[in-house]
């Protein structure tokens, strides 16, 4: 998460040749998604957990956490070179 916004940032202030994009680091980024199920989803319930304190913000869990059931294989939704 959040490797695009990195990667501009240590482009603007590390990079030497900007303009040259074999300089960059990485100079592609994939992201694929599947949709998933979460064995422990009825930890997260009122009021335990409050989702509107994430104003919005997507939920983010550890990928390898053996919690996870993937409902379809996973599909490539960004790839940005």
């Amino acid at each position: 998460e959040g490797a695009y916004a990195t990667v501009l940032d240590a482009h603007r202030r590390l990079v030497k040749e900007p303009e040259k994009a074999s300089s960059w680091i990485p100079n592609r980024i994939q992201t694929y998604a599947a949709p998933a199920s979460y064995t422990l989803h009825n930890l997260f319930q009122p009021p335990a957990f409050d989702w509107s304190k994430l104003d919005g913000e997507p939920v983010r869990f550890n990928c390898r956490d053996k919690g996870w059931q993937f409902l379809s294989n996973q599909v490539l939704v960004e790839n940005i070179s």
